[in-house]
């Protein structure tokens, strides 16, 4: 007995399906893998998600890193560890592409002056000790921020409607002066993100940043290298001390377990770079870099991979190397 008109409709209907399947996976093999795999890889080894204070999703943040023909990625996320868990490394995407992802996070310290951040690699993601730390630095992130709502308020009469602080509140990722700086924006208080940390925000940090509950670079120092992480300094720059204050700084730093320094970022010059390259060469210190990309809210002028009007592209790190024995 021959196939009714329903079971020919039905066995076209998928032979189209799988057509349109195939059709699509080699557009997806065409246009986005075989370029990426035959192009010069460049390295990123700081970045941010939506987790902390990014625009983009890990997963986002993944292809644009393929688009961008970035060959290893490391996702570093201001005291959360929560977009790196987001991950799958089983994705078609990452298998395909090969592309290689580095676990990562960016510790925030007590400093006098200016900002101390330190990154670490290589952290075990299954840490107990690093994962009961995350709760506490949500919680303090809130605190925090909750702190310069209230000096804004006081200081410049900056005032934000309940439900918009009920956000905030409830918000899944770290809390952070972006997310202010965003609310600025759309109260009409601020034209853009950097206009809002140049007029509110940088000043109420350092009016509360006394009473908030950082950690000490030692804590993160011993929190990085207990979870099976290499500890970077990031930034140096933005420690805002004088070259003999950072030696002095830099060497206690090392002696409570430092093991590298991020050269290349956006916010240097070449002049900058080569100084802090024969820093890491003159006290051994691993050299790693990255763009510290957020996305275009927060930070607009800076590209994955390739930094502030293309100030970086680098090909090798003697960081990567460690990771990598």
């Amino acid at each position: 007995m021959g196939k009714t008109v329903g079971e020919n409709y039905y066995e076209m209907e998928e032979y189209e399906d799988n057509l349109a399947i195939e059709t699509l996976n080699r557009i997806y093999l065409d246009k986005v893998i075989n370029p990426y795999k035959k192009s010069k890889k460049i390295i990123d080894m700081h970045t941010h998600t939506n987790y902390s204070d990014g625009d983009l999703s890990p997963q986002e943040l993944i292809r644009l890193a393929i688009d961008k023909r970035i060959g290893t990625l490391a996702i570093t996320d201001h005291d959360t560890i929560e977009g790196i868990k987001k991950v799958n490394r089983n994705e078609d995407i990452i298998v395909d592409s090969g592309i290689e992802i580095i676990n990562g996070i960016e510790l925030s310290a007590k400093a006098d002056k200016g900002r101390m951040h330190i990154l670490g690699y290589g952290i075990d993601l299954k840490n107990k000790a690093l994962n009961k730390k995350m709760i506490d630095l949500k919680n303090n992130s809130l605190n925090s921020v909750l702190s310069i709502m209230e000096q804004i308020k006081r200081d410049y009469g900056l005032r934000f409607i309940y439900e918009d602080i009920k956000a905030l509140v409830n918000a899944n990722h770290n809390l952070g002066r972006p997310d202010l700086a965003k609310l600025c924006v759309k109260y009409g208080y601020a034209t853009t993100s950097q206009d809002a940390f140049d007029k509110y925000l940088i000043d109420a940090y350092n009016k509360t940043r006394q009473t908030s509950k950082e950690l000490t670079y030692q804590e993160c120092l011993e929190l990085i290298i207990n979870s099976g992480g290499i500890p970077v300094l990031a930034h140096p720059k933005s420690l805002e001390l004088s070259e003999k204050e950072f030696l002095i700084l830099l060497k206690e730093m090392i002696s409570c377990g430092l093991k590298g320094i991020e050269v290349y970022h956006s916010s240097n010059s070449k002049e900058v770079m080569n100084y802090y390259l024969e820093i890491a060469n003159k006290y051994g210190l691993l050299i790693s870099g990255g763009s510290d990309f957020h996305g275009k809210s927060v930070k607009p002028d800076i590209e994955l991979g390739t930094g502030k009007d293309n100030n970086i592209k680098i090909k090798k790190l003697s960081l990567l190397d460690k990771l990598h024995n």
